[in-house]
This record gives C-alpha cells, structure tokens and sequence, in this order.
C-alpha cells in the first residue's frame, strides 16, 4: 500500500477512532466507548478502513461522521463529510423549528442572511425565534 498523504491522514483517524472508542484513559473516551460506542471488527485493522475510504467519498477536507449517534462506527454507518456540514450535526447545537423546518442556529443564520450573534442578542432580549431569525439585520448609516 503506498504511503502517500491520504494515508497518513486516514491512519491518524483510524488511530482516533479506536483510541475514543477503546481506551478508557483517552479524554474522550466518556462520550465513546464508555456510551457503547464501538469500531467494528471489519476495521479492527487499517487496510479495510483506508479501503472502504478511498471507495467511499473520502477527501482530504473531509471528515468521518458517524450517521447514527448511537450506533458504533461501521461501514453502514459511516460517511465523509465536510468540517461544515460536520459542526451542523453536533449533539450540542440548538436546533429551532420554523414553518415546520428545523434547522441549527448557524443555518437558519445563513439562509436569513442575519449574524448568529444577532439572532442570540435578539432572543435574549425576548424576541420570538422566527421574529429573531427572519428579521434582517438593520444597516447603520454613520452621519
């Protein structure tokens, strides 16, 4: 297998993976293994993993996300995504709903066109989400 940048970069996440998901004195180890989250027995060694990446999308901007949760890390369960679309799906994110659509705070930011920092100051002072969110952003004119 030649060892090219790609693969370096899929071993330190290979590595990570395992690390989070098996070694109880990694700092993340609490929200892994210690919540049953596994690596599967497919990619207990590098070579399936790199793989499964180089025929699954993978790119160097991407990052691995796991689609359930809950559920362990797997070729089923698995894809690349970009550091973007990563940061959307955190557990932490608030998400809020409008006309039925629900969305994270960033999202609903940039398809208002409206400063996250803004729609938080507005929701803080009392304002509604959708008022929050879909009012724009007013423009100051110095004089």
């Amino acid at each position: 297998m030649p060892k090219s940048k790609e693969w370096s970069r899929l071993r330190e996440i290979w590595r990570g993976m395992h690390k989070r998901c098996e070694n109880p004195r990694c700092h993340d180890f609490p929200k892994y293994g210690a919540k049953g989250i596994t690596v599967c027995r497919e990619w207990a060694e590098f070579e399936p993993f790199y793989q499964w990446a180089m025929t699954h999308g993978y790119k160097d901007k991407y990052t691995l996300e796991r689609l359930a949760v809950t559920r362990g890390y797997s070729p089923g369960n698995c894809r690349w995504i970009s550091r973007k679309a990563q940061a959307y799906n955190r557990t932490t994110n608030t998400r809020y709903t409008i006309d039925g659509h629900t969305r994270t705070l960033a999202e609903w930011s940039a398809e208002y066109g409206v400063p996250d920092y803004v729609i938080c100051h507005r929701i803080e002072k009392g304002w509604s989400i959708e008022d929050a969110i879909k009012t724009p952003k007013r423009k100051y004119v110095r004089k």
